[in-house]
């Protein structure tokens, strides 16, 4: 798959908004993790991913923009803006999560929030580098790699999720179930989209063959 041969420097921009909202989402990644680490500072790495957020939107924003104004692109425009949507989706559901450890005022992290935190930081690092391999030369193999990979994390984390809503059942306090269940279904949703855009990569691959 050598797509750099041919691709218009104008075109050629397009991959490295997409690398820039990927290299976005993993700063969110790193920053959600941190954030059960250091629990305290809740405040402010929620203001951070928040930040991230923003700075995505108009990533995405501007790519939409390049879309409707290019006759020609280096990949299906379908392609190229549903990779733009779902990185887009991935930042979103991270900044869900921050939002709402605070609103609910949950005290401590619990250990599936950390291991949902660990998994969706590694399906992210995957999507990176899938994303950034797609314009290589022999980029197909690699892209390849990181789609099974992002793959195998998102089962992981469903079984996480199974786990986790099996203990939680256990608690007596109803609001407490209610707070967690909706926090660990909102992280487990982040490596659903990471799963989404695995998928769009794996058609742009199956397409250049």
């Amino acid at each position: 798959m050598d797509l750099r041969g041919w691709i218009a420097p104008q075109e050629r921009q397009f991959f490295t908004d997409l690398t820039a909202e990927a290299e976005n989402a993993l700063e969110a990644a790193k920053t959600l993790r941190a954030l059960f680490d250091d629990f305290g500072k809740l405040p402010e790495y929620r203001k951070r991913i928040k930040e991230i957020e923003h700075r995505g939107d108009e990533i995405v924003h501007r790519i939409y923009d390049a879309l409707n104004r290019s006759f020609v692109t280096p990949l299906s425009k379908e392609d190229l803006g549903g990779l733009a949507s779902k990185l887009d989706d991935v930042l979103d559901y991270m900044n869900a999560t921050a939002t709402r450890l605070a609103i609910y005022e949950i005290g401590t992290p619990t250990k599936p929030m950390r291991d949902f935190a660990d998994i969706i930081l590694k399906a992210v690092e995957q999507l990176r580098a899938g994303i950034a391999a797609i314009p290589d030369p022999k980029g197909r193999d690699a892209v390849i790699t990181c789609t099974i990979e992002t793959n195998r994390l998102e089962n992981l984390a469903d079984d996480v999720l199974t786990a986790a809503l099996a203990e939680l059942l256990k608690d007596k306090d109803p609001i407490r179930i209610i707070k967690l269940k909706e926090i660990y279904e909102t992280l487990e949703i982040v490596t659903d989209r990471c799963e989404d855009v695995a998928n769009i990569l794996e058609d742009i691959v199956a397409k250049a063959r």
